[in-house]
């Protein structure tokens, strides 16, 4: 009976020897998928539209942002299109081609430059439409709840509210918390800090359109195609989003909220490539604060790709920020997620942090 179940044994580790062996060849990869799994990927910035926060905010943003007509052009890379508005079949569909397990859907409207009870009332019926996708696919959705910043407490309420009846797992606000030159160092924000914290889950600050001032001044004299994407997606929301976590730093808000989690998308939204000259520049003898602003970046700041795979960009933030502070995020569907599961798979690392990047730091972040 031993001998049997030995012969057993060595017959199952030689079968186990050739999946591997037969894995390295291409034209049987279909094959090694179906038998070994294939690691998890969780995309963070995959977004959608609210029709009726949309039309609500429809005339501010004629009234406050510059080059709408080129930006709302089809075929624009980074446009919005009708697959922002799809969270069904088609985008399952597209997430199984790619190879995306899971996606943490977000709102890309401007919630933020609503008021009053009108933005209460369409930020919690966009949650509600959010957590019943998720409630529909619940092993390949979650959500980012959509806040009504204008009251600072009751989107702190809602948050609560969407976490702890929506199974929401943080926020996502895309650009400024208000749409004149206030920003997120503003200590009126503090009671969404506070929800934060006591939550444990974070918040994705995400590009959005920057002040109209900075636009007249900046991103002017060229095409009107030219001075959208230099305004917006090629340059100028970028660096907007990633002031307002320098900002952020400079206020205090990671002192007084320690335990705070921020996602910055777009490989930290340029700042981690002059931590070392903030360092220099806004030392603590300056800032008042007891420690160097790269200590806040490093401690509470994740970054993702949103759709720029780019292996020096990759390894450039690991060795800044550390391989647990890298997620994953495709940004879909302003950039398309095919890309994403290869550049994970193929980047030059263990496998171990492929992993991490691919679903283990935004499981543990988030507490999937």
């Amino acid at each position: 009976m031993w001998f049997d179940y030995y012969d057993f044994l060595k017959i199952w580790f030689q079968k186990i020897k050739i999946i591997h062996y037969l894995c390295r060849c291409k034209k049987i990869n279909t094959l090694y998928k179906n038998i070994i799994p294939l690691m998890k990927i969780i995309a963070l910035e995959e977004h959608t539209m609210d029709r009726a926060i949309g039309a609500a905010a429809n005339t501010l943003l004629n009234e406050n942002v510059p080059y709408l007509e080129a930006f709302f052009r089809p075929n624009q890379a980074a446009s919005p299109t009708l697959q922002m508005l799809e969270m069904g079949a088609t985008r399952l569909a597209e997430m199984d081609r790619c190879g995306i397990d899971m996606e943490v859907m977000s709102i890309t409207n401007n919630t933020q430059w609503l008021k009053g009870s009108e933005a209460v009332t369409l930020a919690r019926q966009a949650n509600d439409r959010l957590a019943t996708l998720v409630s529909e696919h619940p092993d390949r959705f979650r959500f980012f709840a959509t806040l009504p910043w204008d009251n600072p407490q009751v989107a702190a309420d809602e948050l609560r509210r969407a976490v702890n009846e929506l199974g929401a797992v943080g926020t996502l606000i895309a650009g400024r918390p208000s749409i004149d030159a206030t920003f997120l160092d503003d200590r009126k924000y503090d009671p969404v800090w506070e929800a934060l914290t006591s939550l444990d889950l974070p918040i994705y600050i995400h590009p959005g359109f920057p002040c109209r001032e900075i636009a007249d001044t900046y991103y002017t004299g060229f095409s009107d195609t030219i001075n959208m994407r230099l305004y917006t997606w090629g340059f100028g929301w970028h660096l907007e989003a990633g002031i307002q976590v320098l900002r952020m730093v400079l206020a205090g808000v990671f002192e007084r909220f320690p335990t705070l989690k921020v996602i910055s998308g777009h490989w930290g939204e340029l700042m981690p490539y002059y931590l070392a000259r903030f360092d220099q520049a806004l030392a603590p003898d300056v800032t008042g604060l007891p420690e160097q602003i790269s200590t806040y970046f490093k401690r509470n700041v994740w970054v993702t790709p949103s759709g720029i795979y780019d292996y020096d960009d990759l390894d450039f933030c690991i060795r800044k920020l550390g391989i647990d502070h890298i997620l994953f995020a495709a940004d879909y569907p302003y950039i398309p997620e095919e890309g994403g599961r290869p550049f994970i798979e193929q980047a030059p690392l263990s496998q171990e942090d492929k992993e991490k990047i691919g679903f283990g730091n935004a499981a543990a972040l988030m507490h999937l």
